[in-house]
């Protein structure tokens, strides 16, 4: 069943629904965030001032920090709340800069289950005793999240390996979760029709997705076996090995990486890694996923990222994955290019190009307010420029000149401030974009070349090509016994 679908079960309609509305509301609403609300030119002065008026009833001190308090009541609301917190932090156009960096801080927070559950949990799924498979499983989890936690085993072969465990009921916890997210999200858009245009509804659709798919481990090894694919052939970048025959919805087993973080530069060192080539390999390793895939690592947070002892990076935790369109990947990869060159009327262009911008925006105003906030960022030193920020700011600018947010560009700008952020942890005077301005240059050119593209669809549609004579051969033989 589709996500949308699944999100508009009629749950909504029952008492427990308003009454978990009530009570998130009244806990939400203490955190003063609806005085934030009133101060966006979103909304209409009537809104604003039942808004204020909220804010008033609930949270009536005059300094308040609502970034501080929106991070510790969404922690506190549970697992759903968490990840929509994280999606809110790159949404400045909502909350606001400074509110968003808050929720940048927002960790999983969220007590293992016992080890003894976590080896029933894995008995039931296997269909198989654990001391038949494991020499060792370390029942104190390695890592634990939102969803899932891993503990350490040894197989019989001696080969070590993460066992990943979804916690027990998280899925029933989550969805409930993102049902009230969509409706609430339903009800601005039908309340207040100038939201509509924030895609709110559609934002909780590809949130609820990433993170549903994210409860099917099937799906995560899946995810990671593509990106393994996509890599194939790379000398410095590898996936870890899934063992399929140990995975199941609930349960997923993969080599374990021993190698180092990639951003524990003195280890790094002490084993006379190359920082620079680590840099310039992670640089490639990301434009190629984003720009020649279009499937991308959406979380890659340096404890992600690991250097072997053949100096290869590993990532590890494939559950948040993204995809963009061919049509996504030239738009973005126009818009760096124009950025960088500070060519702002043709980011105004290829926004309008895109329909993304109202029909009364004036492409000379839109022009002067990109230049006016891209300027500061890019007249730093090339180490301190930041295009994730650069794009977060643009993105502000959507309440102000109607220009329609693209959901599928949420995680990716998540992603590009993790690998900018994680860059300029390991080598402080390296800017990836300069790294990557010569790929996404010559990526450019060659998606445009007409022989390119006439190549790759050649290859795509090379069954149906084969077939061609036996078809023709068909027809003249049609040809032939009408004639007769």
């Amino acid at each position: 069943m589709l996500i949308k679908q699944r999100l508009q079960c009629p749950i909504w309609k029952t008492p427990y629904f308003f009454i978990l509305s009530f009570c998130v509301f009244i806990k939400i609403a203490r955190t003063g965030i609806f005085k934030k609300f009133s101060d966006t030119l979103i909304f209409s002065k009537k809104i604003n001032l039942v808004f204020k008026f909220i804010n008033y009833i609930f949270c009536r001190r005059d300094k308040v920090n609502i970034g501080y308090n929106l991070l510790n009541c969404l922690i506190s609301l549970g697992p759903g709340y968490i990840k929509f917190g994280q999606a809110l932090s790159t949404r400045p156009d909502l909350l606001g800069q400074k509110t968003c960096e808050y929720l940048q801080k927002l960790q999983d927070d969220i007590k293992p289950f016992p080890g003894s559950v976590a080896k029933k949990i894995f008995e039931h799924e296997i269909e198989w005793p654990i001391e038949k498979i494991f020499r060792n499983f370390n029942e104190i989890p390695i890592a634990t999240a939102s969803v899932a936690q891993v503990h350490l085993g040894t197989l019989e072969n001696g080969n070590k390996v993460a066992v990943k465990l979804l916690k027990p009921n998280i899925e029933k916890l989550l969805f409930k979760d993102f049902m009230f997210f969509y409706w609430i999200s339903r009800c601005f858009e039908f309340l207040i029709p100038k939201v509509k245009r924030l895609k709110l509804s559609k934002n909780v659709e590809v949130l609820s997705e990433i993170s549903l798919n994210e409860l099917d481990l099937t799906m995560e090894a899946s995810a990671a076996d593509e990106l393994a694919e996509n890599f194939k052939d790379h000398s410095k970048y590898r996936v870890p090995k899934i063992y399929w025959e140990l995975t199941t919805k609930k349960v997923l087993v993969l080599e374990y990486i021993e190698g180092i973080k990639i951003n524990d530069l003195s280890k790094l060192e002490r084993d006379n890694h190359n920082i620079n080539k680590i840099t310039e390999i992670g640089t490639e390793v990301f434009f190629l996923q984003v720009f020649r895939d279009g499937f991308f690592h959406g979380d890659m947070h340096p404890g992600n990222i690991f250097i072997d002892k053949k100096g290869m990076l590993v990532p590890i935790d494939f559950g948040i994955m993204g995809r963009l369109s061919n049509k996504d990947r030239q738009f973005l990869a126009q818009l760096l290019t124009y950025l960088l060159n500070k060519n702002y009327k043709k980011v105004v262009e290829i926004h309008s190009e895109a329909n993304m911008l109202g029909k009364d925006v004036s492409h000379d105003h839109l022009a002067q307010a990109i230049r006016a906030i891209s300027t500061p960022i890019l007249n730093k030193p090339i180490g301190q420029i930041s295009l994730a920020k650069l794009l977060g700011q643009i993105l502000g600018l959507s309440k102000e000149f109607n220009i329609e947010v693209q959901p599928q560009f949420t995680l990716l700008q998540k992603t590009m401030l993790m690998a900018e952020g994680t860059t300029r942890q390991i080598n402080p005077n390296i800017n990836m974009w300069e790294l990557s301005g010569p790929l996404i240059d010559k990526w450019i050119s060659e998606s445009h070349d007409p022989f390119k593209t006439l190549e790759d669809w050649i290859h795509k549609n090379k069954i149906l090509l084969l077939k061609i004579p036996e078809i023709i051969h068909k027809i003249d033989k049609l040809i032939s016994n009408k004639v007769k």
